[in-house]
């Protein structure tokens, strides 16, 4: 059996030692190793993990069939030793229906999931996934929707801390205009104020607000706007599709919710990427610039109102991936760029063959925005931007996980040896420099199926537990997967 390493030191008569994981088998391990020599007798403690323990050298399938957007949040949130994610079943494999839409409680200590089906049959498409909310008081509050098929924000509550077993009877509210997407966050500095970000009115970016822990909804404020006429006589539209921003969020947990926006859909726009937020009743640019006090009834922003990020172009399309926060109150962001498809931007499906990941962080004073690595082709055609995706560690600015089916360093396409085919894998990506150079690890290698959008728990600050999607991605609404897991100690 494999013994992990020796903390740093000896092991001295008088002492107590340590040593990390002891691993049984892939599904089995030791966690913790302690040694005490007393009046010349050694005692020997340990913990051993049930099966199931993340703490282990493969994957480990955590929920059978589910799939998710990447414009959701929260999607993998930590508590007392438990993360919960969600996901929406893709076809009817395992116990689960197309379309299921199920919560999962993942047990750190023991490795034993939990599932919920929050709405059977909802939506064969992996934009109608959820996105969590932690309540003040430990409760769980789930917000969904269907891909714009209809009006209705949803939303769930757990009855029990901690327990997914029993929950509220689904909600409605009816948001005037095709919903799609949901982003629910928290602020304790506003009484514990909700706000879910979708897309609804004028198909743009928009916010409910809850002031009951969920139970009730109202209206908000339009967070931006595009419209047909923003794209008129402008060289940067390709003419195809167009006239909505795509935005991703993150809060800093107490009274402030960052966004990252691209002009409009890639396939539609040269896009530029731009970072502002929302904080005490407030929309503020970058460097805290105050651009507007947002109403029901007023005058929405544009994209380009708020602070710059990346310029984009005909060779540099940029659309968003993931954003987190520093423990300074700082933002970083993770974006890809299509950088082949200047020639063949009126034509869809014919660009998307090189994309590259960037890495950007606000330093206090201004943005510092670098390539990190070749992210691949296109997922599937008739998408042309949609790449394997980035994943910030909530805890950790100078760590990432990125999906790519080309070597991060030289690009050169990821063969498996194992089929002979091209997949996406994942590397775990670290910097010392704030982003400016990166060292790459393999976490997949030489795989039989693709290993796709990442995420990374947040709320759990001893463990860093990665989520990620394994199988077929044809489509938004056909694809085959699982959600695996690999976790390890900070």
């Amino acid at each position: 059996m494999d013994i992990g390493r020796r903390h740093r030191g000896q092991c001295r008569l008088d002492d107590r030692c340590s040593l990390t994981k002891l691993s049984l088998s892939n599904f089995m391990c030791i966690q913790w190793i302690s040694i005490l020599r007393t009046n010349g007798i050694f005692f020997i403690f340990f913990t051993l993990l049930s099966a199931g323990c993340l703490h282990a050298a493969e994957p480990i399938v955590v929920k059978e069939n589910g799939g998710w957007c990447w414009f959701q949040g929260q999607r993998a949130i930590g508590s007392d030793g438990k993360v919960f994610f969600t996901s929406i079943s893709g076809d009817d494999h395992g116990d689960w229906n197309a379309g299921d839409l199920v919560v999962t409680e993942l047990n750190l200590s023991s490795g034993e999931t939990t599932h919920f089906r929050l709405h059977s049959k909802l939506q064969r498409d992996d934009h109608a996934v959820a996105g969590l909310c932690l309540l003040a008081d430990g409760r769980l509050l789930t917000v969904y929707g269907k891909h714009g098929n209809d009006h209705f924000q949803r939303s769930r509550i757990t009855l029990r801390p901690g327990d997914i077993s029993e929950w509220t009877r689904e909600q409605r509210f009816d948001v005037g205009a095709g919903y799609t997407y949901s982003n629910v966050y928290r602020l304790p500095a506003e009484n514990d104020r909700i706000f879910n970000f979708h897309r609804g009115r004028g198909f743009n970016p928009n916010c409910n607000v809850s002031d009951d822990g969920g139970a009730s909804w109202n209206y908000g404020w339009r967070l931006m706007q595009r419209t047909s006429a923003d794209l008129n006589d402008d060289p940067r539209y390709t003419g195809m599709d167009g006239r909505r921003p795509y935005v991703c969020y993150a809060s800093d947990g107490r009274d402030e919710i960052h966004f990252i926006a691209t002009d409009d859909h890639p396939r539609a726009y040269d896009n530029s990427l731009y970072h502002g937020y929302y904080k005490a009743g407030k929309l503020l640019a970058s460097d805290g610039t105050v651009l507007a006090t947002p109403t029901a009834a007023g005058e929405p922003l544009k994209p380009r109102d708020f602070t710059e990020v990346f310029a984009g172009a005909a060779d540099r399309v940029a659309w968003a991936s993931d954003i987190e926060v520093d423990a300074l109150g700082n933002p970083y962001v993770a974006f890809s760029v299509q950088v082949d498809g200047a020639a063949v931007r009126t034509r869809r499906g014919a660009g998307g063959m090189d994309h590259r990941y960037y890495f950007g962080r606000w330093d206090g004073t201004r943005w510092r925005v670098h390539e990190m690595a070749y992210a691949g082709t296109k997922l599937y055609a008739g998408e042309d931007d949609y790449t394997g995706l980035v994943a910030l560690d909530p805890q950790d600015p100078d760590y990432v996980v990125i999906s790519t089916n080309a070597d991060p360093v030289s690009g050169t396409p990821l063969v498996s040896r194992a089929d002979g085919q091209r997949h996406w894998e994942l590397f775990a990506g670290t910097t010392t420099d704030a982003g400016e150079t990166w060292t790459w690890t393999a976490v997949t290698k030489d795989s039989t199926q693709d290993q796709l959008r990442p995420v990374i728990a947040n709320g759990v600050p001893e463990t860093r537990v990665i989520l990620w999607t394994r199988g077929t991605l044809k489509s938004y609404t056909d694809y085959h997967l699982d959600i695996v897991a690999l976790s390890s100690p900070r």
